[in-house]
């Protein structure tokens, strides 16, 4: 039973009010629930197999996995559990004889009973013996099979029933629930490690890798004691493999846009103490931004790291830098090229609280435009708030670093060396041309308006040719494929599959190492019966790949085409992480879940079933299934209450001797040391293959004597539910689907309009549709609300920096050009349109917006300062375009290796990383040539609304 909470809600009281719930619920005798750990479902962080030398048995293995190794993994800080599958349990087994039961007059329930009374220790008391104090015990406890074999059962007319007499009494092994096969070893021990929630998942793994060296090495001194070779425990799976690539890649991005970055500073300040006082600003800004993070319980992220853009992180400062060596190069020219030290500091004075105003106005115009990504739920939010948080914080902590921080250092800066502008000839050029840009567009400013506009309609046209999802796969180095038999196929038929598979799957050079799960783990954590199927695919690096799969997708194809050979093995190909976090979100292994609920199963599966072939032949298909309900075997017993109330037995007792019997009764405990093994009663496994068996079970009378089963009930062999699966109170059967080749959000509008046209349900039946998708839709219904507000508080800020309802407009009416280079960008990186990508183009919404709040102060303050108007608005711009070019270049630059990764990690990065580049390069060329223009035709500002705009 999955319970799904509201986010924030308390997790200790959670599980305290379930717990409530529980005691209060009507359950029937004997059913005990308890809850899963404390984990989530990305909670597997490692996993193991138990290497054993080939002369120890099995249930050997398994008992040092049980009473050695789980507990001191489960001592490691930060491990909330470590699930056990596979291996053989070592039990005491009263295989017992139905014909010898028959004989000696013996129920199953005396043997029970018998094994039970004869099993135990009882103390005594204190007994004194001269000074000493001694305790009496009566010692009872079996101490081996020997001793099970000796209990008495029945004394009769001097004759004694020994449970001996009615059946075997060996040391066996239970029905094998689940198995687990590694490589080339069909049957071997698995481990499978639980963290915590909200623990770090590097540090559990490094002590869960630490007990595992230690207890290697214990393993290796018992050995070489006993000259026989050693057990281990070997890692299959760790997530800090996919931690260690992923940190890389994010590494190795960050390095490269802070190089790039660093060389824009260069190249436009020409002076490397200012670029360097600048660049101070990073470390600090980052360390805040973190120290925010830890204090408010947010976790970094991979999107959050990789979000970081140095270049937005100091524009302020970079244009404060840039403002100061003007004024120095200008009153150094008015004064004959020399100044005293109070005349430069004075400069610095004078840029800083000049700019002060319009850098505060901008951080809050950039901080605004993160205002919707705040507002995301649910999974969405759990990604994206670290994203905003982490550049909230860094962009305040950068803000007043900017204001104080760095005017400190440029002042000791000017008063020991030369830091006024030096000249630059190809700015200059540059600069030339921009002006003759603007110069050529003024009188032709329809034309460039509509040429600008027909572009930005061409680029909204395109979007929905984009395709949409919630989120690129983030590549985790492995594959998990899941196969879902019939309900009816047995374990040995499972096991033959798998072992199929498994031989395909090593016969891969990519292929590092394949892990299989058949079934369960004893525990019942995972309720799977034997026809279900889990593989671990690990794989080698991308480098080590054949040419002919240039992708990770062509690899799955491929081998889901080879695995499509086999007759009724339908598969599903997935990730670990992946398949956890699909399955926690519907309660189906699969990218899509469509779920049909209904009263009648029989009905529901048959709807299911017509709609899983709608939704095969929607291209892009794969691995499309219903997940069946019904074709499960059963062997019943139908108790006939007439003739139990002839004959005298009672249900219960028919039922116990049913469970008992076949299933198996646990009826005592067996200690070896510290090692506790059960003592089970069951008929022999001869004596259990047959529906006669089950006929010919006695069943105990009141008065004494027996029954056989058959005259009280009536055997039959039909055909039964596999398994019942509700939601919200409704039982439902679901259809699971995955997405090759296309967009998934395209995929999911297509499936549904032909599920709509072809599957017609009948009244009192619904249908609902699940998955990653439902988080892209719910994020994207919310940023359609949240967006226009966020614009509007970026007018207000507007507004209030420049007191001209004119000034906001005419910024704001550049936001949508960001929409061009958006796209092209997506388009050329062959990327979708999704949540990152939508995150993306929330960050550059501000950063455009800041560009023209550059331009625009610097026209304003020509203008009060008497500068005519006309003049202004070509001069503004063309003074400021080396600013706005190196803040657009370091925020574009800062993200350009993120966006051109393709390591492992960067999926999650690159839309977002692309439409900033893409944007900024987009709503800089477009607002460089389009705000001047705006400006002059919406009519000149006059000196006076100049003034209350610098004011």
């Amino acid at each position: 039973v999955t319970l799904i909470f509201g986010d924030g809600t308390d997790d200790y009281f959670a599980r305290q009010q379930v717990l409530e719930k529980l005691r209060d619920a009507d359950l029937p005798q004997g059913v005990i629930p308890s809850l899963a750990p404390l984990s989530t479902a990305v909670g597997e962080v490692f996993r193991y197999v138990i290497d054993k030398p080939a002369a120890m048995p099995l249930y050997e293995a398994r008992a040092i996995q049980d009473f050695v190794i789980r507990p001191a993994i489960r001592m490691v800080p930060g491990v909330a559990d470590v699930t056990t599958f596979g291996g053989s349990v070592k039990q005491y087994q009263v295989r017992l004889q139905p014909d010898a039961l028959k004989r000696y007059g013996v129920t199953l329930a005396d043997v029970e009973a018998a094994i039970g009374k004869a099993n135990n220790n009882t103390g005594g008391g204190i007994m004194r013996r001269g000074d000493e104090a001694i305790v009496v015990r009566g010692i009872g406890l079996y101490t081996g099979i020997a001793d099970v074999a000796e209990t008495l059962v029945k004394a009769q007319n001097g004759r004694t029933v020994r449970v001996g007499d009615l059946g075997e009494v060996t040391i066996g092994i239970p029905e094998r629930g689940g198995m687990v096969a590694n490589d080339r070893q069909n049957d071997v021990t698995e481990g499978v490690v639980l963290m915590i929630k909200h623990q770090n998942a590097a540090e559990v793994v490094k002590g869960v890798k630490a007990a595992v060296d230690d207890l290697n090495e214990r393993f290796r001194l018992d050995a070489a004691r006993t000259g026989q070779p050693p057990l281990q425990v070997r890692a299959t799976y760790q997530r800090t493999t996919l931690i260690d690539r992923t940190v890389g890649t994010v590494a190795a991005n960050l390095l490269g846009g802070a190089a790039l970055v660093a060389t824009v500073l260069l190249m436009f300040l020409r002076n490397w103490r200012a670029a360097a006082a600048v660049a101070a600003i990073i470390p600090l800004a980052l360390l805040a931004a973190f120290a925010g993070l830890y204090q408010v319980g947010v976790p970094a992220n991979l999107i959050s790291m990789g979000a970081v853009d140095f270049g937005i992180i100091i524009d302020s400062a970079v244009v404060l830098v840039e403002a100061m060596m003007v004024g120095l190069a200008v009153e150094a020219a008015s004064h004959g090229g020399v100044l005293s030290l109070g005349q430069r500091e004075g400069v610095v004075r004078e840029t800083v609280s000049t700019l002060g105003t319009p850098i505060l106005f901008s951080k809050a115009i950039i901080i605004m435009a993160f205002v919707p990504i705040f507002t995301f739920q649910r999974v969405e939010g759990k990604m994206f708030s670290p994203v905003a948080l982490t550049l909230t914080f860094a962009l305040l902590a950068a803000l007043v670093l900017t204001l104080t921080f760095l005017p400190a250092v440029l002042s000791l800066l000017v008063a020991r060396h030369d830091m006024a502008e030096r000249h630059i000839e190809w700015m200059d050029r540059l600069r030339n041309l921009y002006r003759r840009v603007l110069v050529w567009a003024f009188p032709r400013d329809k034309l460039v308006f509509a040429v600008s506009i027909a572009v930005l309609v061409v680029a909204g046209a395109l979007v929905p040719r984009l395709g949409s999802e919630f989120l690129p796969k983030l590549d985790e180095g492995n594959i998990w494929l899941t196969v879902q038999l019939a309900p009816s196929a047995a374990m040995e038929t499972t096991r033959g599959v798998e072992a199929k598979i498994r031989a395909i799957m090593l016969g891969y050079p990519e292929v590092r190492q394949v892990t299989s799960e058949t079934g369960r783990p004893d525990d019942g954590t995972d309720a799977k019966g034997p026809s279900s199927l889990q593989m671990l695919i690990d794989l080698k690096p991308r480098g080590e790949w054949r040419p002919q799969f240039p992708t990770k997708e062509a690899l799955e194809n491929d081998m889901r085409r080879r695995v499509g050979v086999l007759p009724g093995v339908p598969t599903n190909f997935s990730q670990v992480i992946e398949d956890s976090v699909e399955e926690s979100l519907s309660g189906v292994k699969g990218e899509i879940s469509v779920k049909i609920f209904g009263p009648d199963l029989a009905i529901l599966e048959a709807l299911a079933d017509r709609t899983a072939r709608v939704v095969a032949a929607v291209p892009g298909a794969a691995d499309v299934a219903a997940i069946k309900v019904g074709g499960q075997s059963e062997l019943r017993a139908v108790l006939d209450r007439a003739a139990m109330a002839r004959l005298g037995p009672n249900p219960g007792d028919a039922n116990a001797a049913i469970e008992a019997a076949f299933g198996g009764a646990v009826v005592g405990a067996a200690y070896e040391g510290d090692r506790k093994f059960d003592i089970v009663a069951r008929f022999a496994e001869n004596q259990r293959d047959a529906v006669d068996d089950l006929a010919e079970l006695q069943i105990p009378l009141p008065a004494g004597g027996t029954v056989s089963l058959g005259e009280i009930a009536r055997i039959d062999v039909r055909m039964g539910a596999s398994r019942t699966s509700r939601e919200a109170g409704g039982r439902n059967v679901a259809v699971k689907a995955n997405v090759s080749g296309r967009d998934q959000g395209g995929f999911v509008a297509d499936a549904q309009k032909a599920v709509a046209a072809q599957v017609k349900l009948p009244p009192g039946y619904r249908m609902t549709w699940g998955g990653q998708f439902e988080n892209q839709q719910r994020a994207m219904k919310r940023l359609a609300v949240i967006v226009p507000l966020a614009l509007l508080g970026i007018f207000a800020l507007l507004f209030g920096a420049f007191r001209s309802v004119r000034f906001a407009v005419v910024i704001l009416a550049m936001v949508p050009f960001t929409l061009i280079g958006g796209v092209a960008a997506l388009g050329l990186a062959g990327l979708h349109l999704s949540v990152s990508a939508a995150v993306g183009f929330i960050a550059v919404v501000g950063i455009s917006v800041q560009n023209g709040v550059v331009m625009l102060e610097h026209v304003t303050n020509l203008i009060s300062g008497g500068m005519p108007t006309r003049q202004a608005i070509i001069a503004g711009p063309v003074d400021r375009l080396r600013p706005i070019l190196m803040t657009a270049l370091m925020a574009g630059l800062g993200l350009l290796p993120a966006a051109l990764s393709t390591g492992i990690g960067s999926e999650t990065q690159r839309p977002f990383a692309a439409v900033i580049v893409g944007g900024i390069v987009s709503a800089t060329l477009f607002m460089l040539v389009l705000l001047p223009l705006a400006l002059r035709r919406m009519g000149h500002p006059e000196p006076a609304e100049a003034n209350a705009a610098t004011a």
